[in-house]
């Protein structure tokens, strides 16, 4: 059976100013370290090319019936001091996992990240935000939640104590699961912090990106 190949690490350049630029890295690496053409590099030397090549080109080698996309990165050219003009081209190529162009990675994994539970492979993979998530009611005994949105089909919303471990399998945080969009959350103490994310019904669910949080600081009866 093929083997399951998995890195772990982070990005260095260029800096991600956000989390939408942290997603965007991880499904470049995700792209081109799954690759066919994984860590490839090597030189082709060709004579008297029918088209000029310079760094950046798009080189593709057919071996054994399989076409491999590689980058030009350095060209050299060795004239032959000779009628008709002969000219060397030594062309050294590298796909972007064994040199890469636009980002630089490191295996080192930055001591406050937060690693996922599972990992996304469809980019935008995520239901939306909470946004207009309202309370309607406090009490000394529930919060009444109206989440603004109508939960997805085989869905519904999920309450955890920290805004983290959201997904299925993982209860030491967890408050509830409703499946209808307006609910009841249960009040224990005078000061309470909740953080709700929207699931659907997919396996794995896909979550909302971002918590909606609810704090309180209400007597309890």
């Amino acid at each position: 059976m093929p083997g399951t190949a998995r890195w772990l690490g982070k990005v260095l350049r260029p800096l991600a100013r956000s989390g939408a630029d942290c997603e965007s890295a991880a499904q470049a690496t995700l792209s081109f370290a799954s690759s066919r053409a994984a860590a490839i590099a090597g030189s082709y030397a060709a004579i008297n090319p029918t088209a000029d090549v310079w760094p950046g080109d798009v080189l593709s080698i057919i071996a054994n019936g399989q076409t491999t996309n590689v980058v030009v990165r350095k060209v050299a050219v060795v004239d032959g001091h000779s009628v008709p003009e002969l000219l060397t081209y030594r062309i050294a190529f590298a796909n972007d996992w064994a040199d890469s162009l636009g980002i630089t990675l490191s295996e080192a994994i930055a001591p406050d990240s937060l690693l996922p539970p599972t990992a996304e492979t469809t980019p935008g993979a995520v239901l939306a935000n909470l946004q207009q998530l309202t309370v309607t009611s406090a009490t000394t005994t529930a919060l009444q939640i109206d989440a603004g949105i109508a939960p997805p089909t085989g869905g519904g919303f999920e309450v955890r104590l920290r805004d983290s471990d959201f997904g299925p399998g993982v209860d030491q945080n967890l408050v509830l699961h409703s499946p209808v969009r307006s609910f009841s959350i249960p009040r224990t103490a005078q000061q309470e912090r909740y953080f709700i994310r929207m699931f659907d019904g997919s396996s794995p669910p896909l979550y909302s990106r971002l918590s909606s949080a609810v704090f309180t600081n209400l007597p309890v009866a």
